[in-house]
């Protein structure tokens, strides 16, 4: 399978200059574009399909603007990342949409949770404390002092990392995001960050966001109500009622909406066949997937990988 991970399409997105960065295995990569002089729009991407098209992190992605701006669509929701703005979007989001100003000078990390998850396990934080739903992304604004500081300290370890030898550089990333990590986390603990959880207040808004945050995790293999009521301990027929209250749709339509977007990621971002993705997505054969998302795309499946080439 050849897919174009989130990784890739920041590095040469971005960049266009893989392997250059700070990086530990498959787990950790962090580059910045920040000295130098072309524009970001002057960089040639180097993969034919639109940028635009939606795609699934498979990481945890950060990014932090020193200059210029970001307009993207995380989980259906828009998000403006201005300058000394920082973006920390969780794996298994999905995002649909991204343009920026061709000024843009950033900082971007991207990283597996697993490693993530040790890397708080090993302090005395925990992240899940701050960062309360993962269909939320965390976006929050540094004053002039405290991205400056965040610049220093990224172009410090930079510099170290070049330096010592390549046996040692993982441990270097790692006590980065460690610092980092504890930065990001206090501004956090100090309040704001994951603004758009404005629905919480009340029991259906409480729900509503703990389904987006299950069909993140299980949308691509369970398409039963009662699957994600039962996480949330409450009926079927409670949930269904609080579900609608909250965001005026039903979980059904909530449901196919996360499986359509999961199939379009499949489709445009790798070389999966119709009974592949038919497969991964829990659909019991390839004809059932076809005419279930002909029904919603009104396209099929084929023709709307054709169209995205």
């Amino acid at each position: 399978m050849i897919m174009q991970t989130p990784v890739n399409q920041i590095l040469l997105r971005f960049f266009n200059r893989v392997n250059e960065g700070m990086v530990v295995g498959e787990s950790i990569f962090i580059d910045d574009n920040l000295d130098i002089e072309q524009n970001f729009l002057d960089f040639e991407v180097s993969y034919s399909r639109p940028y635009s098209y939606p795609f699934k992190l498979t990481f945890t992605s950060a990014i932090l603007c020193c200059k210029g701006s970001i307009r993207t669509t995380v989980n259906r929701h828009e998000y403006v990342v201005g300058c000394n703005d920082a973006l920390i979007v969780q794996s298994g989001s999905i995002v649909e949409f991204l343009s920026c100003s061709d000024d843009l000078k950033i900082i971007a990390m991207a990283f597996e949770d697993n490693g993530n998850d040790e890397l708080f396990n090993s302090s005395t934080m925990n992240a899940n404390s701050y960062i309360m739903h993962r269909s939320v992304p965390v976006l929050m604004h540094l004053d002039e002092a405290e991205m400056q500081q965040q610049i220093r300290l990224y172009k410090e370890i930079r510099q170290f990392y070049s330096s010592v030898d390549v046996a040692y550089r993982s441990e270097v990333v790692k006590g980065y995001l460690f610092v980092s990590a504890a930065s990001f986390l206090s501004k956090l603990g100090e309040g704001g960050g994951q603004e758009d959880v404005l629905y919480e207040g009340s029991r259906e808004n409480e729900l509503y966001l703990q389904f987006m945050d299950d069909l993140q995790v299980y949308g691509s293999k369970e398409r039963m109500v009662s699957f994600y009521a039962d996480r949330c301990c409450v009926s079927p027929k409670y949930f269904s009622k609080m579900i609608n209250l909250a965001s005026g749709k039903t979980p059904i339509q909530l449901i196919k909406e996360r499986v359509i977007v999961e199939a379009k990621v499949l489709l445009n971002s790798t070389d999966m066949s119709i009974q592949q993705i038919a497969e991964a997505l829990n659909f019991p054969n390839d004809s059932f997937f076809c005419r279930y998302f002909k029904q919603e795309v009104k396209v099929s499946p084929m023709k709307y990988r054709e169209m995205g080439k």
